[in-house]
C-alpha cells in the first residue's frame, strides 16, 4: 500500500536531513579529537548526489544544518547545495567553497580550468569501483546488443545517482554500432525513477534491457534470486569511480590534513555509519590517479565519438 503523500515527504526529508546532517557532523566530531585549532571551512553537496528529493526538503535540510554546525567542536561549517556546476566552480574560484563532494563527471569537467586536490572516493562493501551492467531476460534469447533494435529499453532518469553515466555508455554503444541516438533504435526509452524500478521492468516483462550498477542488481538477487535466475548481462563497463570528494588546492595544508583524517575515520563512528548505510556505501578511501583513469576513458570514448558522428552530419 503506497503512503501517504505527506507522510512520504516526511521520510524523504528525514533522509535528507540525515544525510546533509550526520555528514558534516561526523566529520567535526572526527577532528574534535585532535583539538589543534579552530578553522572555518565551506562545504558543498552536489544535488546529483540526492535521489528523488524535493528542493524545498533540500532546503529546510540545509538551514537545519546552519543551526546545528555552529554548535560543533573546533571551529564552523558552512554546507552549501549547488544545482549547476557553473556555481561550484565560481565559489572555489572565489575562495568561498573549500571542499565539494562531485561525481567523477563534474570532476574531470572541473579539472582543467580550477587547481583540485582529489582527496576521497566513495567505495561500497566490494570496493571503490563501480560496474554498470545491461540486463535482458535469458529467454528472450537477446545475445548481442544490436538485437536490442526495435526493443524497449528501461535506464534510470538522469537525475538519480550515476544517471548521466547511464545514458553515456548507451549512447557509446549505439554510436560504435553506427546508431545516430537512443530513438531511432529503441523502440521506447523508459526513464525510471529508480535503478530499481528499471530492473523491475525487465523481470516484469514491461522492457526488453535496463541498465543498473552491479550493486543494484546484486541486491536486487540476494532479496529475490529469481531475477539472477531470470535476467543476464548482455555487456558491461567495469572499473568507473564512484563518487570523489576534493578541496581547493590552495586550500591551507592544516585544513587539509584535518579534513582528510576526519574523512577517512568517519565510518568508523556510529553517524558515518548511519550516512553510509543511507547512500549504500562502505566508507571512503584515499584517492589514487589510477582509481580515474577508467572514468577517463569512458568519457573520452564517448566525446571523441560524438565529435565524430556530428563531423558526419556536417558533411551531410
Amino acid at each position: 500500500m503506497a503512503r501517504p503523500t505527506n507522510m512520504r515527504s516526511l521520510l524523504i526529508l528525514a533522509a535528507v536531513a540525515a544525510f546533509i546532517l550526520l555528514s558534516p557532523c561526523a566529520m567535526w566530531h572526527a577532528i574534535c579529537k585532535a583539538e589543534t585549532g579552530k578553522f572555518h571551512v565551506n562545504i558543498g553537496f552536489s544535488t546529483k548526489a540526492f535521489v528523488n528529493v524535493p528542493r524545498e526538503d533540500i532546503r529546510v535540510a540545509v538551514r537545519i544544518l546552519s543551526q546545528k554546525v555552529a554548535r560543533n567542536t573546533v571551529g564552523s561549517a558552512n554546507s552549501q547545495i549547488y544545482d549547476s556546476l557553473a556555481d561550484i566552480e565560481r565559489d572555489l574560484k572565489s575562495k568561498q567553497l573549500d571542499a565539494v563532494a562531485l561525481t567523477p563527471e563534474d570532476f574531470l569537467a572541473l579539472r582543467p580550468r580550477i587547481p583540485l586536490d582529489p582527496i576521497m572516493v566513495t567505495a561500497t562493501s566490494k570496493g571503490h569501483e563501480v560496474e554498470l551492467l545491461l540486463l535482458t531476460r535469458k529467454d528472450s534469447r537477446i545475445s548481442a546488443f544490436r538485437e536490442l533494435k526495435n526493443r524497449t529499453i528501461a535506464i534510470p532518469a538522469r537525475v538519480v545517482q550515476y544517471g548521466n553515466m547511464y545514458f553515456t555508455w548507451i549512447e557509446t554503444l549505439l554510436m560504435r554500432e553506427g546508431f545516430p541516438n537512443l530513438e531511432t533504435f529503441f523502440s521506447s526509452v523508459n526513464e525510471a525513477k529508480t535503478p530499481s524500478r528499471a530492473l523491475m521492468q525487465v523481470f516484469f516483462r514491461q522492457a526488453d534491457a535496463c541498465v543498473v550498477t552491479d550493486q543494484v542488481f546484486d541486491l536486487a538477487t540476494e532479496l529475490n534470486p529469481q531475477i539472477g535466475k531470470e535476467l543476464t548481462v548482455l555487456t558491461r563497463v567495469d572499473k568507473l569511480a564512484g563518487g570523489i570528494i576534493v578541496f581547493r588546492n590552495d586550500l591551507q595544508e592544516d585544513r587539509k590534513q584535518k579534513l582528510r583524517e576526519a574523512l577517512r575515520t568517519l565510518h568508523e563512528g556510529q553517524e558515518g555509519r548511519q550516512l553510509f548505510v543511507l547512500f549504500q556505501l562502505n566508507r571512503l578511501v584515499p584517492y589514487r590517479p589510477e582509481y580515474l583513469r577508467a572514468t577517463q576513458l569512458f568519457f573520452e570514448d564517448y566525446h571523441d565519438l560524438d565529435r565524430r558522428k556530428n563531423l558526419r552530419r556536417k558533411r551531410m
